[in-house]
């Protein structure tokens, strides 16, 4: 995010008091700016998008064709005052200095990371009011910044990647937590909210559950299991880190306690969109306890056993 040079702050006019928020296309921009240089054009909505004053985004009936979009001016005003409050113009000050100003928790692998240290997430999602959209846009904004919505993905990944998702729900961010100045969701309900809806990722669930075993609130992920319908599913996954891991990780007890109410009936698929794939029989006695048909891949739990247990 940037404030705009003279020159460039003219052409946002232009383009503003003839389009307002409505999107346009390359030939109209060069319309509305009087620019026949094809090349100087490019230029000028490139330094548009970078500084945080325009959206950029496929035709969606025509994929060869850019529309672009200007942001409104209060929003790029109230994420030019929060940029101003940052001392550099890297995502992580930027998330810093919007805590005091928006709603929001980063959620997904780049906040599992925070907890297990283990591999680094190729993107950050951040969870955002709707109606606070076109602020973070403006703020995340950067040359070397791709960002998606929602289903719509950026054009290509670049150095930093950020996801922001209008999902945001005030109950989750009473379950954040702040690390050097952001908002994270909690390990536990990161741990919970994979196993429902795999994001993050099982190998993040794992991970957290490795590291932060001797820290974890097992009294509250408990409660969350329940609450989302995962007890089985976490119950199963401990004992399979122990028999992977030949030693006693979880404590049995704590694990039975995990899923003592759980309804164990219904034979579940686990992870649920992986029903289709195969199986390993050396996990049925476990599996078969919780009536949880598990479709994870053995190598992914040895090697993280290996790289967080055994190599330790």
């Amino acid at each position: 995010m940037q404030w705009l040079p003279p020159w460039l702050a003219r052409a946002y006019a232009k383009i503003y008091i003839e389009k307002r928020l409505d999107p346009f296309g390359f030939s109209q921009a060069a319309r509305i700016l009087h620019i026949s240089d094809e090349r100087r054009l490019a230029k000028t909505l490139a330094k548009l998008r970078s500084s945080g004053y325009l959206q950029a985004t496929r035709d969606p009936t025509d994929s060869r064709r850019k529309l672009f979009n200007l942001l409104d001016p209060v929003s790029t005003t109230v994420a030019f005052a929060i940029q101003s409050r940052t001392k550099s113009s890297e995502l992580s000050a930027k998330l810093e200095a919007a805590s005091n100003f928006l709603h929001y928790y980063v959620g997904g692998s780049y906040a599992a990371y925070q907890y297990h240290r283990y591999s680094a997430p190729g993107s950050v999602d951040i969870s955002v009011l709707p109606d606070e959209l076109s602020t973070w846009v403006a703020l995340v904004s950067d040359k070397d910044t791709a960002i998606s919505i929602n289903e719509t993905p950026a054009e290509k990944a670049l150095t930093i990647n950020v996801h922001l998702k209008t999902d945001y729900d005030a109950k989750l961010e009473k379950d954040s937590i702040t690390i050097s100045g952001i908002r994270y969701l909690s390990s536990e309900l990161l741990i919970v909210l994979g196993l429902a809806e795999n994001q993050p990722s099982l190998e993040d669930v794992i991970a957290i559950l490795i590291v932060q075993r001797k820290k974890l609130d097992w009294d509250k992920l408990t409660s969350l299991c329940e609450e989302y319908n995962t007890s089985r599913y976490l119950a199963m996954l401990l004992e399979l880190l122990n028999f992977e891991s030949s030693r006693i990780l979880f404590d049995p007890k704590r694990i039975k306690k995990i899923a003592v109410r759980a309804d164990k009936k219904v034979r579940l698929d686990f992870p649920f969109d992986k029903k289709s794939e195969p199986t390993d029989d050396t996990y049925s006695e476990i599996s078969s306890k919780w009536n949880v048909v598990p479709h994870v891949r053995r190598s992914l739990l040895s090697k993280l056993v290996t790289d967080l247990v055994r190599s330790k």
